[in-house]
C-alpha cells in the first residue's frame, strides 16, 4: 500500500577517491561518521531514514518544508564535517515527492527514481527540487530557490521541472552536527 512522501537522496562527491585517499579503517570512521550525523540530522527534522547507500542517505519526510529544510541542514552538516575533518566534502542532494511504497526496509516508487536522478543530475553542494516539492511547501519557511530548468532524467517518460534550493554554509563555531573527526 502506498502513501504519499517526499523522499531526500544525498551523494557524497567523490567518496571512492576519497576512500582510496585515506584507507579503508579512516574511510569506514568517516562514513560512520557521516552517517550517524546526517541520520541525526534528517531525524531532527523529522525524516525517517529508509537506507544508507554506502556514501549517502536515502530519507523519507511527510511534509515537503521539512524535507527542504532538512535538505538545507544536511548539506550545512557535510559541510561542517568536510571542516572538522578537513577535507573537502561536498555532496548532492535530490528532493521529489509523491506516492511510494514502503517494503522491507526499502522505499519504492517514481518519486525515489526521480529524486535519485535529480542527485545525480545535482552539482557538488548543490540540492535540486522537483517543481512538485516546491509547490507543496506553497513559500513555508523563508527558502529561497534559484533558477527553474526543464531537464529531461534518466527513464522518466516525461521532463521534469527542476529548482535550486539556496544554501549557506553554516558558521563556523554555530553548527555542529556532533560526533568526532575521524
Amino acid at each position: 500500500m502506498g502513501q504519499t512522501a517526499t523522499i531526500v537522496i544525498t551523494d557524497l562527491v567523490g567518496s571512492t577517491a576519497l576512500r582510496a585517499d585515506l584507507g579503508e579503517e579512516a574511510a569506514d570512521r568517516l562514513r560512520s561518521e557521516h552517517d550517524a550525523r546526517l541520520t541525526a540530522v534528517a531525524e531532527s527534522h523529522g525524516g525517517t531514514v529508509v537506507k544508507g547507500t554506502g556514501d549517502g542517505l536515502i530519507v523519507a519526510f511527510a511534509g515537503a518544508t521539512e524535507a527542504l529544510h532538512a535538505s538545507v541542514a544536511l548539506q550545512q552538516a557535510i559541510c561542517s564535517l568536510g571542516r572538522r575533518a578537513h577535507l573537502p566534502l561536498t555532496a548532492r542532494v535530490g528532493v521529489s515527492a509523491g506516492d511510494v511504497t514502503f517494503e522491507g526496509g526499502d522505499c519504492f516508487g517514481s518519486p525515489v527514481i526521480e529524486a535519485a536522478r535529480l542527485c545525480v543530475a545535482a552539482d557538488g553542494s548543490q540540492i535540486l527540487v522537483a517543481d512538485l516539492v516546491r509547490l507543496l511547501a506553497r513559500g513555508r519557511g523563508g527558502l529561497e530557490f534559484g533558477g527553474s530548468s526543464e531537464m529531461v532524467l534518466k527513464g522518466l517518460p516525461d521532463p521534469v521541472v527542476v529548482h535550486s534550493l539556496d544554501w549557506e554554509p553554516a558558521t563556523p563555531g554555530t553548527f555542529d552536527a556532533g560526533g568526532t573527526t575521524p
